[in-house]
């Protein structure tokens, strides 16, 4: 039965790459407070950080004798990285129905493309919503250096959430 037994520290669950899970998801958070608060490119730097600690906490649980599940499960972290923070870049530009029902489709997919993983043993599918961390910082300076509409924040959150909950097969 759950909480019957022994008391575990939450630190002897802890490995060095969970604090570089830790780490970006706060990144994340960052950068969805500074995007709520209309500071664009502080916010970016954030979620490129989110993106880079993301990348690297795999490498170094491998690197350092492989991956737990306690480290799986805090994969879900994601969600505010590369789930809620784009979201807060794409209400800035679209503060309106069309940006919420937006947001609220992208964050549906980036929360069951992250469940889909945390279940799967196999190949990864669909598009992982760690690309979200790269995908819009490079449509914000798309959309400020040649005036892309703003709608397109809108159309490849939809795009986006597409890719993320499809069935096509991703070799790493």
């Amino acid at each position: 039965m759950y909480g019957m037994g022994a008391a575990v520290k939450i630190t002897s669950y802890m490995k060095p790459a969970d604090s570089l899970t830790v780490i970006g998801m706060l990144c994340g958070f960052a950068s969805a407070f500074l995007f709520s608060s209309g500071d664009m490119v502080n916010g970016i730097v954030a979620l490129l950080a989110a993106t880079f600690f993301d990348a690297i906490d795999g490498k170094v649980a491998r690197s350092l004798g492989g991956a737990s599940a306690f480290g799986k499960a805090l994969d879900f972290s994601d969600i505010v990285s590369f789930g809620v923070a784009p979201a807060f870049m794409i209400l800035h530009f679209f503060p309106n129905e069309i940006g919420y029902a937006s947001v609220a489709v992208f964050l549906t997919a980036s929360l069951l493309r992250l469940a889909r993983f945390n279940i799967s043993d196999g190949p990864s599918v669909g598009m992982p919503t760690t690309a979200n961390g790269v995908i819009f910082p490079a449509l914000y300076y798309l959309q400020s250096t040649f005036g892309f509409s703003e709608y397109s924040f809108v159309v490849v959150a939809l795009v986006s959430s597409a890719i993320m909950v499809s069935a096509f097969r991703l070799r790493k």
